[in-house]
């Protein structure tokens, strides 16, 4: 079963923090998925949605503890409505181009 995890990387950490997360054999395997906060919520920073299984999520949560804020509350169900919609145009991009409604 996946469970998800929304951070916000910011500041000069935040591309090392990404590549940590993509080079790590245990948590590059989680879907790791990146967007630039600033187009989300008008915030600062970049957002990583971590979809994975509880070795996971627990080994991406060691990896940015301290050093990356965890999103909660208002601000993760804004990220949440964000990426759904932003997945919900892509898959009716996606109908349209393989003649699906």
């Amino acid at each position: 079963m996946s469970d998800v995890l929304v951070y916000r990387l910011y500041g000069e950490d935040a591309e090392s923090l990404k590549q940590a997360l993509l080079t790590d054999e245990v948590a590059s395997r989680a879907n790791l998925l990146f967007r630039d906060a600033k187009l989300l919520t008008d915030r600062e920073g970049t957002y990583v949605r971590v979809l994975g299984t509880e070795e996971q999520l627990r080994r991406v949560e060691e990896l940015l503890a301290g050093r990356a804020v965890r999103v909660e509350g208002g601000e993760l169900e804004e990220v949440i409505k964000k990426l759904s919609e932003e997945d919900e145009r892509a898959l009716a991009g996606l109908g349209g181009m393989f003649g699906g409604d």
